[in-house]
């Protein structure tokens, strides 16, 4: 993390990464969806719109954030992904704070982008299946206008469903995270130190 070499990967390039091009295409709206699927991704998209049109800023809609996330998403699941060859590395003794600050982090970038979710109806383009994955892609008609591209992966859970991926704008969430935290984690050699410091600054959004 230190010399000049080690440049600090930007919030700002990160969300970028993740937040990239629109979309265009036709959809439908959730609405009219029979696909209890695409019901659930309409549910959690109203709550996401919700907060994002709520006023809400700071430490109270990054909480919200969170608390939507942990209700529908499987962040440790991603949390764990984004490890890759560290996650058998991670001291046992830290691994709720290492869960505890990916939720934070994850809740962050959506509150640092909040515009982008201000919308009126989420639209359905296409859902598909492959295995046990459920992919829908859908868009969020934006209240000024525009729209947002917004890719759900879910799986079969408790009798329902569980996402286990987000795709922004042709991003998925697990890719991107995986990516940033080897290079944090390959640049420390492994000192999660690095990786904490870097999740923690998410609060200072």
């Amino acid at each position: 993390m230190h010399g000049k070499t080690a440049r600090k990967f930007s919030r700002r390039e990160f969300a970028a990464l993740l937040f990239g091009a629109g979309l265009a295409g036709g959809v439908r709206p959730v609405l009219a969806a029979v696909d209890p699927a695409e019901g659930y991704v309409g549910k959690i998209a109203d709550e996401v719109m919700s907060l994002a049109n709520s006023g809400a800023k700071g430490t109270a809609l990054r909480g919200r954030f969170a608390s939507v996330l942990n209700r529908y998403v499987n962040l440790r699941g991603i949390a764990n992904f984004a490890l890759g060859p560290y996650q058998k590395k991670l001291p046992p003794g830290d691994k709720n704070e290492f869960y505890t600050l990916f939720n934070n982090y994850a809740a962050a970038l959506f509150v640092y982008y909040v515009d982008d979710f201000k919308g009126s109806e989420l639209q359905i383009i296409s859902t598909s299946k492959q295995g046990k994955f459920i992919t829908i892609v859908s868009a969020i008609r934006q209240n000024g206008g525009g729209r947002e591209q917004v890719r759900w992966r879910l799986i079969p859970a408790g009798g329902g469903y569980r996402i286990s991926d987000i795709n922004v704008k042709g991003v998925w969430l697990t890719i991107a995270t995986k990516k940033r935290f080897s290079d944090v984690l390959n640049r420390s050699k492994g000192d999660f130190g690095a990786l904490f410091a870097e999740l923690r600054e998410a609060e200072t959004w």
